[in-house]
């Protein structure tokens, strides 16, 4: 039981699989197990209960990001098999807190749903332009603002910028490179695991105590 508690508090503080077991003695099968069942624990809890980011005049950023390989603003060498990811962070907060899902494509129809089902209404989205958010405000009743990434960073006169969710993206993807790389049927386990530990941060211990009683 000692073993289990401590393997627990290991993955609360992000350590990888391979120092645990080195450290605490502990077979690296097992550790990986104790992983993969927490992050499952997680990701059917907030299945049960969703993310929900933004409210009134709140702003959120959106964005795509290819995790197949480093890529920046859409440009570059395309991916042979390609996992995009969507995101939202909640600027209210700082660091922003967010929500990243795997997705099938970068298409209207699969990006707006997720916001939609993400953002509260009266929700301020930020974006770059790229195409499938044209009809945010007409599906998603949001206001929507835009940044031209081919020409600035920050709209100068309007002061939109997407920096909150690329520092976003960056946290999470060191998170993968410390891995040495994630497949595709893990990776939304370990998003889950990322926004689940970031969103609740103090609280963390105590919440994951809570979700293992309930087990």
């Amino acid at each position: 039981m000692a073993d289990l508690w401590t393997v627990i508090l290991m993955w609360s503080e992000d350590e990888p699989v391979c120092k645990v077991a080195g450290r605490y003695g502990i077979s690296r099968i097992v550790v990986k197990r104790i992983y993969d069942k927490l992050r499952s624990i997680i990701s059917l809890h907030l299945s049960n209960d969703p993310i929900r980011l933004g409210g009134p005049g709140t702003i959120c950023q959106i964005d795509e990001s290819l995790f197949s390989h480093k890529q920046k603003y859409h440009r570059g060498r395309i991916a042979r098999d390609p996992i995009w990811v969507f995101g939202i962070v909640d600027t209210s907060f700082k660091p922003a807190r967010g929500f990243m899902e795997v997705v099938a494509n970068r298409s209207a129809d699969v990006l707006l749903p997720i916001i939609s089902r993400v953002c509260r209404p009266e929700t301020v989205i930020h974006s770059d332009q790229w195409a499938a958010y044209r009809q945010i405000q007409d599906r998603c009743g949001l206001s929507h603002r835009t940044v031209n990434h081919s020409v600035h960073f920050v709209d100068p006169s309007s002061g939109v910028h997407t920096q909150h969710i690329e520092s976003y993206w960056a946290r999470m993807k060191q998170k993968i490179k410390a891995m040495k790389g994630a497949s595709r049927s893990q990776l939304q386990s370990l998003l889950d695991e990322f926004m689940w530990k970031d969103n609740l941060r103090e609280r963390l211990l105590l919440s994951l105590v809570g979700l293992l009683r309930a087990e």
